[in-house]
């Protein structure tokens, strides 16, 4: 199961009737007229599909096994840092395959995960639990359906940040396609919706993104295009408004070379059709993440048992190994 941090960025922008029109984007590279919202959201979104690899089963043989032992790992072809990774499996071997419920250790150049999985149906299904990414000192929380025999996955997972006032929670569905991530506050003063559709292309993931935000004095849209190690910009509209003074409102055009504001602009309302539409859509595809959660905290309780009473293991320090039963 791979997961994704959420983007990086390049360009392009749009105008609908309706849009701000008294801007002066003379100089500015800017989406002509006569561009949709929706024809810039297909043509990105087929300029990542096209760059799709096909999916495959990389089959290896864990370095702490002295017994034959293999296990499935499901990945894209051309993934070299998988291929010359070290994978440790702390789970049982049945018949010359993992089986069971264990946790997958995987070391790449890239840097280091532990994965709590379950391998059922000899092999054909694997199913992943949660997720530590030490590199970036997150962990996913969730379940994710792998089905080998198709090379198909979806996954619901939540990660859980802390700020100096409040919790922030990601929770997010990933399917081969799409994306669907929802952040939030626990006291709901963050909001922020994205749609990512997601390519791999010479261990480089591409995206394009779709990011909306709606609140009673702010409306937003805008579209990235990412890539890794790439800085992040974004086109789109604003929309503010200014509660001490209501007829004082500002519309922001964000393009390729900075932010054009016009005061007293009306928002495009087919912005405003398309930030609700994308919000409920998002809403109701993640709205098994709860659940998705309470499974995978029955699962690292079934684990929590036999790996807390372990003395030492020969594949990393011990500490490490049991930091799952903190």
């Amino acid at each position: 199961m791979k997961t994704k941090n959420i983007p990086k960025v390049i360009i392009g922008c749009v105008f609908l009737s309706g849009c701000v029109n008294t801007i002066d984007t003379t100089d500015l590279e800017v989406v002509p007229s006569n561009e949709t919202l929706m024809a810039l959201e297909a043509d990105n979104i087929q300029n990542i599909q096209e760059k799709k690899t096909a999916r495959m089963v990389l089959t290896v043989q864990p370095l702490n096994k002295k017994e034959l032992c293999t296990l499935p790992y499901l990945t894209f072809e051309g993934d070299s840092l998988a291929k010359n990774g070290e994978f440790f499996w702390d789970g049982k071997c049945v018949n010359g395959k993992a089986d069971g419920l264990g946790r997958l250790f995987i070391k790449t150049e890239s840097g280091e995960n532990e994965q709590l999985i379950e391998f059922t149906d000899n092999q054909k299904l694997m199913n992943v639990y949660w997720i530590y990414d030490r590199k970036n000192k997150k962990i996913y929380s969730g379940h994710a359906e792998v089905d080998l025999d198709e090379k198909t996955q979806f996954g619901y997972f939540r990660t859980v940040e802390s700020t100096k006032s409040d919790l922030i929670f990601t929770d997010f569905l990933e399917t081969r396609d799409v994306t669907y991530v929802y952040r939030y506050s626990q006291d709901s003063s963050v909001e922020e919706y994205t749609k990512a559709y997601c390519a791999f292309e010479n261990n480089q993931k591409q995206c394009f993104n779709i990011n909306t935000l709606l609140k009673p004095d702010l409306e937003r849209i805008s579209f990235s295009t990412s890539a890794d190690k790439e800085k992040t910009k974004e086109i789109g509209y604003i929309s503010e408004s200014n509660p001490s003074n209501p007829e004082k409102k500002a519309i922001k055009l964000i393009t390729e070379k900075g932010i054009v504001t016009t005061q007293n602009e009306e928002f495009p309302p087919e912005y405003l059709t398309y930030i609700r539409e994308t919000h409920n859509e998002i809403k109701n595809r993640v709205s098994y993440v709860p659940q998705a959660v309470t499974l995978s905290e029955s699962k690292i309780a079934d684990y929590t048992g036999k790996a807390c009473s372990v003395t030492a293991v020969d594949f990393m320090p011990l500490e490490e190994y049991m930091k799952i039963c903190e």
